[in-house]
């Protein structure tokens, strides 16, 4: 019978086998890191990975899934109870800057690696990616709905702010002169002037 230690215990040793992947995956690609690369980064037998994961590609489709995961379902939390469509404009963007800030390898890994998955697994990761991009693109058509906003096309407009935000986990550093909320916040305000027409 587990206990609660032998649980957490379990949850710990996952959580820096993911870790250990992530940064791997970044740094190396996903086809040149292998198993035992993982198991030597952790600190543990290449066997004993398979007691917490059957293979790599069961890795790197736990850091994609659960990494878009996260970010869509602190969106959807970050906008509960907002009702201007300014303020969950610029809510959605703030948070999805500092996921990206704060997540920078996980957030890498689970872009740059997506064609590494298996047809199966990369549906899976985009139906959640879906459902994130789809909630942006709901705020800019109530924007150009009840504020109107100039959005010649959702898909366009939207693409293009979320690249923008996304790659901040490209530059962003920790000891740098600007915290990931203040970024965010600049961020919000340059997109919600554009979405204004605001030339200010």
């Amino acid at each position: 019978m587990s206990t609660a230690s032998d649980i957490s215990t379990a949850e710990t040793t996952e959580s820096r086998i993911w870790g250990a992947a992530a940064k791997l995956f970044y740094d190396k690609g996903y086809h040149a890191t292998t198993m035992r690369d993982i198991a030597s980064e952790v600190g543990i037998k290449a066997g004993s990975l398979y007691n917490h994961f059957p293979g790599k590609q069961d890795i790197l489709l736990r850091i994609s899934l659960q990494t878009t995961r996260e970010l869509h379902e602190g969106a959807v939390a970050r906008l509960d109870g907002i009702t201007d469509i300014e303020e969950a404009i610029r809510a959605f963007l703030q948070w999805h800057v500092e996921f990206h800030a704060k997540n920078k390898l996980a957030s890498r890994v689970a872009d740059g690696q997506l064609p590494a998955l298996s047809e199966e697994n990369r549906l899976a990761v985009l139906e959640m990616r879906d459902a994130h991009e789809q909630l942006f693109r709901d705020l800019l058509r109530r924007g150009a709905a009840e504020l109107g906003w100039t959005v010649a096309d959702e898909r366009v407009i939207s693409f293009g702010i979320l690249t923008m935000c996304t790659e901040v986990d490209a530059w962003f550093r920790d000891d740098g002169p600007l915290t990931a909320e203040a970024i965010g916040d600049m961020y919000a305000d340059f997109v919600l002037r554009g979405l204004r027409g605001d030339s200010s």
